[in-house]
């Protein structure tokens, strides 16, 4: 489907596209919560959805998905300006997931408290994005692999503590689980998790953590807990795991685990 778009900020494009999959359970007259998943760098919504297992889910569980096409860059590849407008082509991808969320709040029957986003690698970056730049709008994030970078005018500032589960390989080779310093990559640094989680956990507020609730050969899990407005900070580091989505977690698939998350929290 599209949407109109300024073409300012989408690259000289007119309108965006996006792939919608309405549950097999949606009524007109019965709101439903909404996920957002983008895709990484170079990808589509096409694959995302083939690759996620969120709509067959949504067809088991009852609630809408959503897929967003990233603008080209100058190589061709699709992508999202997770670092803001002025960084990234001037593409404006903020004013582009507003609309959507506008335009499926007047069409559709959505529940407002229940709005989340997830996405891997530089969609994973654009979740957190919106989490620091949409709080009023986005419940919970789930960002899988991405690139956390600063971003400008006075950095990650949400307006309410958003509720955020990370995961990622300790053996990514795209995004390094350690971070990437400002001397590696000038001007375009990168964190390590330890130091994301724990500046997440600052921002909400949290009062504990992190405990460790799960610890296997393959995965840790920690949690941050004590935290305001209900939300939380949790974190499945996989380990040995490179630069992938995850198609399971401890057993479970991927979406599930990530969506059990999400559907926890409510924007109060």
């Amino acid at each position: 489907m599209t949407i109109a778009a300024n073409p300012s900020g989408a690259r000289g494009s007119a309108t965006r596209s996006y792939r919608l999959h309405l549950s097999a359970k949606y009524k007109p007259n019965e709101s439903e919560a909404i996920l957002l998943v983008f895709h990484g760098h170079g990808g589509s919504a096409a694959d995302m959805e083939a690759g996620s297992g969120f709509s067959t889910l949504a067809d088991q569980q009852g609630f809408i998905t959503v897929y967003p096409q990233g603008v080209k860059d100058d190589d061709g590849l699709p992508m999202w300006a997770n670092v803001g407008p002025a960084a990234d082509y001037g593409i404006d991808d903020l004013t582009f997931t507003n609309d959507m969320i506008n335009k499926f709040q007047k069409e559709l029957c959505v529940d407002p408290s229940r709005i989340y986003a997830t996405g891997f690698s530089n969609g994973g970056g654009m979740s957190h994005y919106l989490a620091c730049r949409l709080a009023g709008r986005i419940a919970a994030v789930v960002p899988i692999a991405g690139n956390y970078f600063v971003l400008p005018d006075g950095g990650c500032q949400p307006s309410r503590a958003v509720a955020l589960l990370e995961i990622h390989g300790t053996a990514d080779n795209v995004i390094a689980y350690n971070g990437r310093p400002d001397k590696d990559f000038p001007g375009w640094p990168l964190p390590s998790m330890p130091n994301y989680l724990a500046e997440w956990a600052k921002r909400n507020g949290c009062t504990t953590g992190p405990q460790i609730f799960l610890d296997t050969s393959e995965v840790k899990g920690e949690e941050w807990a004590g935290c305001r407005d209900n939300s939380t900070v949790a974190h499945y580091q996989m380990k040995g795991g490179g630069h992938s989505y995850p198609a399971s977690i401890n057993g479970r698939p991927g979406s599930e685990v990530i969506w059990s998350f999400l559907y926890q929290h409510v924007r109060s």
